[in-house]
């Protein structure tokens, strides 16, 4: 069975991100390393970030993004993305969505908050910004779109934009899904 993967746009382009927020230039190299490894169809979703605020944007919380113009643009950002979702899996494809754990759009589990933090970080880079559980505005946008077909869906978060980050750790995680994901045709 075919697996599509869905990935949040830094994933393949870290240079999207807020200025100094990349991990690395370009291609997150080892993610894309192990979706190639199970033989996935790689999807790039849209920045929500990136097109709204541009490349200049300063840095953001959940809090800030926040608002019902932000909101209707992520919709419209995911309405495309769920349309292509609905049919790979009505061509019978297994679908998987990789966020960013950490991003006020992207994340899955975590997301940026904060009612105290925004624009250029005072803190310096080795110290951790605010998160709490709960999906990002975009991931949420596209799961609501997606509400009829969720269940055949699966969502995991990278938790690259954490400051406690574990590569090995994250890569593991979508490695057993992946497997996951090929050992339960039928």
């Amino acid at each position: 069975m075919r697996t599509v993967c869905y990935l949040a746009h830094c994933l393949l382009n870290a240079n999207a991100k807020v200025d100094e927020g990349a991990r690395c230039q370009g291609v997150h190299s080892p993610v894309l390393a192990l979706l190639r490894d199970h033989g996935c169809t790689i999807r790039q979703m849209p920045c929500p970030e990136l097109a709204f605020g541009g490349t200049r944007r300063f840095w953001a919380v959940r809090e800030q993004y926040d608002t019902p113009a932000y909101r209707a643009h992520c919709r419209r950002l995911a309405e495309p993305v769920a349309a292509q979702m609905r049919a790979d899996l009505a061509a019978g494809a297994r679908v998987i969505v990789i966020g960013i754990d950490g991003s006020p759009s992207m994340g899955v589990e975590l997301t940026a908050a904060s009612d105290e933090w925004g624009g250029r970080p005072d803190k310096p880079r080795d110290e951790d910004y605010p998160v709490t559980l709960g999906a990002g505005l975009f991931t949420e946008a596209l799961l609501d779109l997606l509400s009829g077909v969720v269940l055949g869906v699966r969502v995991v978060g990278i938790g690259q934009d954490l400051f406690d980050y574990d590569e090995a750790a994250e890569l593991a995680k979508l490695d057993a899904m992946l497997g996951g994901a090929a050992g339960d045709a039928g």
